[in-house]
């Protein structure tokens, strides 16, 4: 679905036809190419939120600005002799068994999934953006008003307004209120790399936001049974020493692991 305020951006899916041009700069859902004449089907087509499927099309200068690609691309058969040559990045996989890719993908650079799943989310939150809409993790909503951090939006199939919070890593909560998505932001994980606390000790004090990450990172636990433990707390500490959340979470999913980490 295009919108008159950007007719350059197809919020959706695109099934390609034969013989038609498309001027898309973005499309946020997926291209299905197969069968179609895509020779100059996608002159300005700079990046794709899904996959690409252009199994047993004439590929051969189809794709001359597509930079990213946010699923997977599946060319298996094709003619991809000069297809993709601006193509740096594919969330998924690439899929050419059978084609002829000697100059297909020069610039196609090795990437993690995490790194290739966030270049992707964040096309699609801008593609969205431009139409209105505030979609992140998997939930689209209209946006009212946004300002710094917070946002306010009504959620697609509701009608109350509801709050989301990020904190500038590329976490977001949402909640009924302001103060419900910021207790929920507490609970998101950035990132699985515990380089960060290799240097805290046993007596290192940190907040409650601080440890929780920890002990994500650590151990692997969930966030809804992070946040279920931390609910079940009397009294959650603002501030707790390593000694203390160890002795917290005794017993607990990853107690042990999070506990070792801090011996070693």
């Amino acid at each position: 679905m295009e919108t008159k305020n950007d007719p350059s951006i197809l919020n959706g899916d695109l099934v390609a036809m034969p013989g038609i041009v498309y001027e898309y700069t973005e499309i946020t859902g997926y291209v299905d190419a197969r069968g179609a004449d895509t020779r100059t089907a996608f002159p300005k087509l700079a990046t794709v939120g899904g996959s690409v499927d252009a199994r047993g099309a004439d590929t051969r200068t189809a794709f001359p600005k597509l930079a990213t690609v946010g699923g997977s691309v599946y060319t298996r058969g094709a003619d991809t002799r000069t297809a993709f040559p601006k193509l740096q990045t594919v969330g998924g996989y690439v899929d050419a068994s059978g084609a002829d890719t000697r100059t297909a993908f020069p610039k196609l650079k090795k990437q993690n999934d995490e790194t290739a799943s966030s270049t992707c989310q964040k096309n699609i939150f801008r593609a969205n953006l431009k139409l209105g809409y505030y979609c992140v993790d998997g939930i689209l909503a209209r946006l009212v008003n946004r300002r710094g951090r917070v946002a306010r939006v009504i959620i697609c199939g509701k009608t109350e307004t509801s709050y989301v919070v990020e904190d500038g890593a590329g976490n977001y909560s949402h909640g009924s209120t302001l103060q419900e998505a910021r207790k929920g932001l507490l609970y998101k994980i950035s990132s699985r790399d515990t380089t960060p606390f290799k240097k805290w000790t046993q007596t290192t004090v940190v907040s409650l936001g601080e440890a929780i990450q920890a002990y994500r990172a650590i151990t692997g636990a969930c966030e809804l049974g992070t946040k279920h433990f931390c609910e079940g707390l009397e009294t959650p500490p603002e501030k707790l020493s390593i000694a203390e959340a160890i002795k917290l979470t005794k017993g607990q999913y990853g107690a042990d692991a999070f506990a070792k980490f801090f011996r070693e």
